[in-house]
């Protein structure tokens, strides 16, 4: 059975982002996932050490891969993704292998105004530090013993300014209404799930109303052309040799 474990900042873009990839399994594989696939990691995450690295990259006018805010954000990213695996033994007695998807997500917090403004260096530098941590944490299991078939896929996904966008892009023509220029809160969850308040939009069952109706795989050519910071996340996962 595949397992999809998932990083992420809050509980509604865990929902998110697990309905996202069951549609592409769906469309793609004709696999249909299930909660059982799935593993919530609460409790890690890398929302406080990117909002710090954002930060510091405003106030230096410095977002490039090795700086000295950018090495301490893949410091941090590396001991969440130590603690991951240690976690998935310990709770679950789960072992991860090249079989499996794990995925570090956090919202950008930061509006892109248009979505090609996702390629300036600002933005796109995010993603790439997430890609070079990534990267330089296989090679420190390299170097501990392991090879690529005891290693997970580890997707890094960021999304501007948060997960919402994603959605979003499912439930509205964006060449109408620019939705790439709202605020995470309250504009964007209110367009989204009619409220601002995430743990109302739960209780009321509004998430997972919108998220089952809209979050489908033929609404993935619309996430593609309307949210570029998710699209290698989709090429990769939608690949099939056969």
């Amino acid at each position: 059975m595949k397992q999809v474990a998932i990083i992420r900042d809050g509980y509604s873009d865990y929902c998110v982002i697990k309905q996202f990839i069951t549609a592409i399994f769906k469309h793609h594989h004709l696999v249909d996932l299930t909660d059982d696939n799935f593993f919530e990691l609460g409790g890690l995450k890398i929302s406080d050490a990117m909002a710090k690295y954002v930060d510091n990259a405003d106030k230096h006018s410095d977002y490039t891969l090795h700086s000295e805010h950018a090495n301490e954000l893949r410091k941090r990213i590396t001991i969440v993704l130590q603690t991951t695996f240690k976690k998935l033994d310990r709770d679950y007695g789960i072992y991860l292998s090249n079989q499996d998807i794990l995925v570090v997500n956090t919202d950008a917090e930061k509006i892109l105004g248009k979505k090609h403004n996702y390629f300036n260096e600002w933005a796109y530098t995010l993603s790439g530090v997430l890609w070079l941590a990534i990267e330089e944490f296989y090679s420190m299991r390299v170097d501990g013993g392991f090879n690529y078939e005891s290693l997970p896929l580890i997707l890094p996904l960021i999304l501007f300014p948060s997960s919402e966008i994603l959605v979003a892009a499912c439930m509205y023509d964006f060449s109408k209404e620019n939705l790439r220029v709202l605020k995470a809160k309250p504009a964007l969850k209110q367009k989204v799930y009619e409220t601002d308040s995430i743990p109302k939009a739960i209780q009321s069952g509004k998430l997972h109303e919108v998220l089952s109706e809209f979050v489908v795989p033929d609404s993935l050519k619309k996430i593609y052309k309307e949210i570029p910071e998710a699209r290698k996340f989709i090429q990769i996962l939608s690949f099939n040799s056969q």
